[in-house]
């Protein structure tokens, strides 16, 4: 049996792309013209399959656990669910992750098992949570539950792209103003300094030449910025990279605060779920540290990790790091003496939610006079560059 990927339209004139394994491609047409298919497109499918699900957006992963999860609770069949899934979803990568997850299940997989091939589009959260349900029989349940831990995932991903979509525009426009005098308003006082035959202070000659620079050298610019952006890409994707990009992220004054908030948002809640679920402790640490998507938190937990492996208690684990809040590992410490680990990191959940909200509002609050701050000292320190050398002149001609 070989694999093919082939692409139909229904009899709606929808395309669909799946996989399916057949003898050759005319048993694998015969086939998808018996189902009332139009088959467009049919080609072997590729030893590598890691490009699949690699941009599929987490709208289209929340859709498809919401109805997946409406239709199990009225009793469909799961494969009769994955396949009407397949059909009504837009996305075509996600298309293709239902279908390889349909062929899986009929070869008598379970869900869970199918959902670990794509890492990129489920979350260990997803997949151990899963497995619980499948073990529990409340798959339905579980599901909704997943649907409320992604929204709130992505709810919180909008916030924080919210509050530093205002200071990039106030750092974009505070380049465009420096761009614009270094190409239109200096080279104008070149020429004025030129005739006046003065001798210029060392900080005017700097901004002279600046000038010159952009104007000569302007295309240097962007191939300099794609150079930048293509070391970074590289750089982000080693271990070391992305550790160290990480410390430097949580060192930013404001915004390492709230990215560290943020991030323990994230974990705390995908915790609690593992948790009330039944999944063990170290397991689900392992799952959830994943959420906080810091390389530094997640080595925090490695350590905690390790720590209950060896008896200790999360709660003193967490403390020994001294690098997570007071109020987060007492409020642990109060859930693992009363056995209610799992209510109370819901509660800390709900105020680590209100302390994001309160970091992104102070944050934004104190962006725009320092923005305002910062473009008044770019024009000001330019300004003071040209005019210092007429003021010195003109106070030469006084005297």
């Amino acid at each position: 049996m070989t694999k093919f990927i082939y692409k139909v339209r229904d009899r709606q004139g929808k395309l669909l792309t799946g996989t399916l394994e057949a003898e050759d491609k005319r048993a694998l047409v015969r086939r998808l013209s018996d189902y009332g298919y139009f088959v467009v497109y049919v080609k072997k499918f590729p030893t590598q399959i890691s490009w699949i699900g690699q941009k599929i957006p987490l709208d289209a992963v929340i859709l498809f656990s919401h109805k997946l999860s409406s239709m199990i609770s009225a009793g469909i069949p799961i494969l009769r669910c994955l396949h009407i899934l397949w059909e009504q979803t837009e996305d075509k990568g996600m298309q293709l992750v239902i279908s390889e997850i349909e062929n899986d299940l009929e070869k008598g997989a379970s869900l869970s098992t199918a959902l670990k091939r794509f890492p990129e589009v489920f979350s260990p959260i997803y997949i151990n949570l899963i497995e619980v349900a499948e073990r529990g029989g409340v798959l339905a349940e579980i599901l909704k539950k997943i649907v409320v831990f992604l929204e709130r995932q992505r709810e919180l991903q909008m916030r924080m792209k919210k509050a530093l979509t205002y200071p990039t525009i106030i750092l974009g426009i505070a380049v465009f103003v420096f761009v614009l005098m270094m190409f239109f308003v200096v080279p104008v006082f070149r020429g004025v300094f030129a005739k006046l035959n003065v001798s210029l202070p060392l900080f005017t000659q700097g901004i002279l030449a600046v000038s010159d620079f952009f104007r000569t050298c302007w295309w240097s610019i962007p191939v300099i910025a794609i150079v930048m952006i293509f070391w970074y890409r590289r750089y982000d994707r080693t271990e070391s990279g992305r550790y160290r990009i990480d410390v430097c992220k949580l060192q930013i004054p404001i915004i390492g605060d709230l990215i560290l908030t943020a991030a323990l948002a994230r974990f705390t809640y995908a915790f609690s779920l593992l948790v009330v679920g039944g999944v063990p402790l170290v397991y689900s640490i392992e799952s959830a540290k994943k959420s906080a998507a810091n390389k530094v938190i997640e080595a925090k937990f490695d350590y905690i990790k390790e720590k209950i492996i060896h008896g200790g208690s999360l709660s003193e684990a967490m403390a020994a790091t001294k690098f997570f809040p007071s109020f987060l590992t007492e409020m642990i410490a109060i859930g693992e003496e009363s056995g209610t680990l799992g209510d109370m990191l819901k509660i800390v959940g709900v105020h680590m939610d209100e302390e994001v909200d309160y970091r992104i509002n102070k944050f934004v609050t104190m962006v725009e006079p320092i923005a305002i701050v910062l473009i008044g000292i770019i024009v000001a320190a330019i300004l003071i560059a040209l005019y210092s050398p007429v003021f010195t002149l003109w106070g030469r001609l006084e005297g």
